[in-house]
Formats: C-alpha cells, structure tokens, sequence
C-alpha cells in the first residue's frame, strides 16, 4: 500500500476508550472519544471526563485501570478498546466493572384514572411544582455569608437524579471542599432528593464538611416588612393630613 500525503498523513491518532464512576456498581460505562488534537494534556482529559460522567463526586481527579485499581497518569497509557475508572480524591473502589450491564427499564403500569376532585383552597401558583418541570433555586456557600446565593435553573432532566443535581450546583457554587454532597435548607434540615426541592427557595450547599449556621436570610427579600414599612408610612401621612385640615379651615374664615 503506497503511503498516505497530504493532511491524512498527518492525522493524530484517535483513541476510544470505556469510563467507569468509581464505587458506582450500576453505572455500565461510558464511551468517550479521545482526539489527541483535542485531547493534549492528562489534565484536559481530567476536564473532558468530569463534564462528560457527571459524577457524585464531583471533578476527576484520577484514571485507574479496573481490575487491579493501577492509576493512569499519562496520556500515552491509554490504549484504545479498554476500559478504566476515573475517580475524585477519593481511594480506588474496587468492584466487577467489566460485569456491569445496562439496567433494562421496567414496564410502565397502567394508572386507574381517577375522576377530578375540586378543592376550595387556593395555592399560589409559583409554590407549585411537577416533578416533570424545571425548578429555579438561589444557593449558599455552606459559612459564607458575603456572597451572594447563586441562581440556579434546574431542567426537568436533571431533577430525576439527586447525583445530577448536586453535580450542577457543584458547576454553580464554588466550595472550598471541593464538590458539592448535599443540601441544606437555611435552618440547617438536610434535603432528602429532587422532591423536596422548592422553586424559587433558598437553600445551603455542602461538601463533605458540616453545615454551619449563619445569617443566611440576610440575603432573602422580605416581601413583609416592606408592606409593613410602606403602611407606616400611609398611616403617618394620613395622620399629618388630617392634622393640618383644622388649620386650613380657620385661615378661610378669617
């Protein structure tokens, strides 16, 4: 075979390869594409793996290989077909990642429609929220009360994983930790997953540190007290008018 010119003599190698989550034993591995014209640096691997697995612990910070847990520190030990784990700072887990399968997804159950019930009680619409729509949050820094929370928007693909989720506000919120582990409501109650999440609510991230009591509500608008202040102010005002109304009537009899 005559040997290739042109740019096609010059094309850098391409090699794909198979990525585990570490200790997660129902992850079956994702496929990943790795262009060496893209792909210069291990540390640009590193990036390319943590936006592209999604990790529960947030940023890859290590590449082992799956069997024996040997750490991959160089671009040039990939080698195309296999498989490896890619972890945070976390130990290599050790489990049957080559045995893990895709999970095949349950037969949907056929729901008894029920007739339509009418209730009396008015809820605010914005206090409202399907698990199908998407949901915007405003988060803290676990102790930092000199920033502000950040706003997030939440789509509605990404509440059905709590993994997913605090993998975005970990996108969102810089820890000092590093990654994001859960999340606080203000007065320090631990949410459970994407259910117990409010549009529009304020919540506290954590990493693997405890969450720290502060005055986070400083931040909160207080809708109340506005109304309040404003109808002081009313109530003043009307009180100066109503003071002033004998003076005006004595100076037009003079």
């Amino acid at each position: 075979m005559p040997p290739l010119t042109g740019r096609l003599a010059f094309q850098p190698p391409t090699k794909t390869i198979i990525v585990y989550r570490n200790g997660d034993a129902f992850f079956p591995g994702r496929k990943l594409v790795v262009k060496q014209r893209q792909v210069t640096t291990f540390d640009t691997l590193l990036t390319l793996l943590t936006s592209g697995l999604e990790a529960s612990f947030g940023a890859v910070r290590n590449v082992y290989t799956p069997r024996e847990g040997h750490k991959v520190s160089e671009l040039e030990e990939l080698r195309t077909g296999e498989r490896y784990v890619a972890a945070g700072a976390e130990r290599f887990k050790r489990l049957s990642y080559l045995l893990i399968t895709p999970r095949k997804p349950e037969p949907k159950k056929k729901e008894e429609i029920k007739p339509v019930t009418h209730s009396r009680i008015v809820v605010p619409a914005r206090c409202l929220r399907s698990n199908k729509d998407s949901c915007t949050i405003n988060v803290f820094t676990n102790g930092d009360v000199f920033v502000p929370p950040a706003r997030i928007l939440i789509p509605k693909f990404t509440l059905s994983s709590w993994e997913k989720v605090l993998a975005l506000v970990t996108e969102k919120v810089e820890l000092r930790t590093g990654a994001v582990h859960r999340l606080f409501s203000l007065e320090g109650r631990p949410l459970r997953g994407p259910e117990d999440l409010r549009s529009q609510q304020y919540y506290v991230a954590v990493g693997a540190e405890r969450f720290r009591v502060k005055a986070y509500s400083q931040w909160v608008p207080c809708t109340a007290l506005i109304r309040e202040d404003q109808a002081a102010q009313g109530d003043e005002l009307h009180r100066l008018i109503k003071c002033s109304e004998p003076h005006r009537l004595s100076l037009g009899t003079g």
